[in-house]
């Protein structure tokens, strides 16, 4: 059940007036502030009204109550649990209110061994081959739709949310201009695809697109709604199957996201290959993908060190620790 007037869920525990004026309070900061965090405040504060709190407090028994881990909890459910409490109980701080516990001695750490999963150049080959064989047979709207989509990803290396957002007008198909507005952390920029791919997009634009206004979505789903993630999730799972791609080794299936991984490694090899200076190529790939800092591109290229080569040997020469050891043995850490 959602409150139409500021579009957020209804709360109705201990802090139902405090928390729309802090989700409202970080957005003004320029946090997002999206549906995942918005809806774990929502169920913080189901949480210790159930527990038969009516006060604006936050105790230590409370804050260890909701951050105590289930038995079948992964450490990051945990992580984004104690992350929500802590931020909200240091604005009640800064409202004035007492007996808040902020987690100030709450020093446990939380590791992930998450690894990106890196498609081989085979596999990339076999899913777009695929893709290409089903708009040849069923050359429709929701085919062609997806295939562009995917080729936005792999050629691009844009996020998930960055393609489904992409407005007619944010699409220059004389030149290949892309322009992202606001993406992550709010940071726009501007992507030239390559010949192959705007060929793509105006033969695209051409059959679907020709009556289109500028506010349209580029891709879009039911009547002109944005393509729904559902959808794409479900087509992106049928493809790795028909590509006959295989599960993780840990059995769960690759994400979206890894197609932008994947992107990043290429990228990078091909730099390699190609002489280009490291020193210089890392800032500009960091632009290009719209990260807001290097370091940002430094967390997110922490792959394998089969998929580097001797990437990760010239990046040291320069910059010790930019990729670091406990990565190269295939453990990620949260930073």
């Amino acid at each position: 059940m959602s409150d139409n007037t500021n579009n957020l869920p209804v709360f109705s525990g201990p802090y139902c007036e405090l928390i729309p004026q802090y989700i409202s309070y970080k957005r003004a900061q320029g946090y997002k502030f999206y549906s995942p965090i918005v809806y774990r405040l929502r169920e913080m504060d189901l949480f210790f009204k159930e527990m038969g709190i009516t006060e604006t407090i936050i105790t230590r028994e409370m804050y260890e109550a909701w951050t105590r881990p289930t038995p079948s909890e992964k450490e990051t459910t945990t992580q984004k649990r104690r992350s929500a409490i802590i931020g909200f109980s240091k604005y009640l701080v800064t409202k004035g209110c007492e007996n808040i516990y902020t987690g100030y001695d709450d020093c446990r750490t939380f590791k992930s061994d998450f690894i990106p999963y890196i498609f081989s150049i085979d596999e990339i080959l076999q899913m777009f081959k695929v893709l290409s064989n089903t708009c040849k047979l069923n050359p429709t709207y929701e085919n062609e739709t997806f295939r562009l989509i995917m080729m936005m990803y792999y050629c691009c290396g844009f996020r998930k949310s960055e393609v489904l957002k992409l407005r007619v007008r944010d699409i220059d198909t004389a030149s290949g201009k892309v322009t992202v507005l606001n993406g992550k952390n709010d940071v726009s920029r501007i992507v030239v695809v390559s010949d192959s791919l705007l060929s793509l997009i105006q033969d695209y634009h051409r059959k679907y697109l020709k009556n289109a206004l500028p506010d349209d979505f580029f891709v879009h789903g039911i009547k002109s709604n944005s393509y729904c993630h559902a959808v794409l999730y479900q087509k992106f799972h049928q493809l790795l199957d028909h590509a006959g791609i295989p599960t993780r080794s840990d059995g769960g299936r690759q994400r979206i996201h890894d197609v932008r991984h994947t992107f990043c490694v290429r990228a990078l090899e091909m730099m390699e290959e190609k002489g280009f200076d490291l020193y210089t190529s890392l800032p500009l790939l960091s632009t290009y993908l719209g990260h807001k800092h290097l370091t940002e591109t430094e967390y997110y290229l922490r792959m394998l060190e089969d998929h580097f080569g001797n990437v990760l040997e010239k990046t040291t020469s320069y910059c010790p620790g930019l990729f670091p050891k406990d990565m190269e043995s295939g453990v990620e850490n949260e930073i």
